[in-house]
């Protein structure tokens, strides 16, 4: 890595492969570094950032679209912020996509955007997969393309899925991406010095499987009409029990379609704000930060899926008030 230019990571995976968490480990091994962080989101209205635990490392979220299409040029914009700004000087930027987001059009801004090229330079393509839940996906072109274009793949989740599910996963990602590293993680706890640093992207792979990727043509591409996101917000406390009740019902019913559920939530007289993660039918809620006097206390419960029966989960959320 030049001395002169910032290192980036890219943090790619599926929807619930466990991005987010990764990204609160690593800055949080590094408390050291001044890491800029930029969030992408699928839906309008962003989770991720508040579910990154920054202290004083600045984010930026960019939501309504995917950074390998329709928000390609708000991915610069960020980025040029972030090296720009007044406060101390980065170290080295984190770019977190959507799940959804094709890694090519990404790597592209990176290595063919004049204002960026002098500035910041790749240090590695880290891919999250989750162990448990890619057999489900892997028919889909974007999960494989989000492998293939890896330099490091963490195989998350590895103690949830049993040794023969474990194994042939493994065999599955070096089938689609035999030169890339392999780092079977739990709960994304991966050493920060595995993946930051490391200088492991390549150009000639990336070419190998895009050879017109500094051609100057934009790469975008279209996502999958079924997938939707919709996010319900309420300012009213929730019943902690009602909630769990539903969410249980809910996936048991359509944990197939809802592939990823996520939010910060209020709960009746709980002072600490709850994160929420759910993956088809798997559910994890733990306690965040304490509410401050002067924020709103609000719930923000975002669904990814195919086919949302979206009043139905508004007023699902809304039965469950206090």
């Amino acid at each position: 890595m030049r001395p002169n230019k910032i290192p980036v990571t890219v943090i790619s995976g599926f929807l619930g492969a466990g991005k987010t968490t990764l990204v609160n480990h690593l800055i949080r091994q590094r408390p050291d570094e001044r890491i800029g962080i930029i969030v992408n989101e699928y839906g309008e209205v962003g989770i991720d950032g508040l579910l990154i635990v920054a202290n004083e490392q600045p984010v930026i979220e960019i939501n309504n679209g995917c950074v390998c299409c329709t928000v390609r040029k708000d991915l610069s914009s960020a980025i040029l912020e972030l090296l720009d700004g007044e406060r101390t000087k980065i170290d080295r930027l984190i770019i977190e996509t959507s799940g959804l987001a094709d890694p090519a059009p990404v790597l592209q801004t990176f290595l063919a955007e004049p204002d960026l090229l002098e500035r910041v330079e790749l240090d590695s393509v880290v891919t999250v997969v989750d162990a448990l839940h890619v057999h489900r996906h892997l028919g889909d072109e974007i999960v494989r393309e989000q492998i293939a274009f890896a330099d490091v793949v963490v195989l998350n989740k590895i103690t949830e899925a049993d040794d023969a599910l474990a194994e042939s996963t493994q065999a599955r990602m070096r089938a689609l991406n035999p030169a890339a590293q392999i780092v079977v993680a739990d709960r994304a706890e991966v050493p920060a010095d595995r993946l930051l640093g490391r200088r492991s992207f390549s150009l000639a792979h990336v070419l190998a499987l895009e050879p017109d990727l500094l051609s100057g043509e934009d790469h975008d591409h279209e996502h999958d009409a079924s997938i939707r996101s919709t996010c319900i917000v309420t300012e009213r406390a929730l019943d902690a029990g009602r909630f769990d009740r539903w969410m249980n019902q809910l996936v048991q019913r359509d944990g197939a379609r809802l592939l990823r559920s996520k939010g910060v939530l209020n709960f009746h007289s709980e002072p600490r704000q709850f994160h929420f993660h759910s993956v088809h039918m798997l559910l994890e809620a733990s306690p965040g930060r304490p509410w401050t006097a002067t924020e709103p206390r609000t719930s923000k419960l975002v669904f990814i899926g195919r086919d949302l029966d979206v009043e139905g989960l508004r007023s699902g959320l809304l039965d469950c008030v206090h």
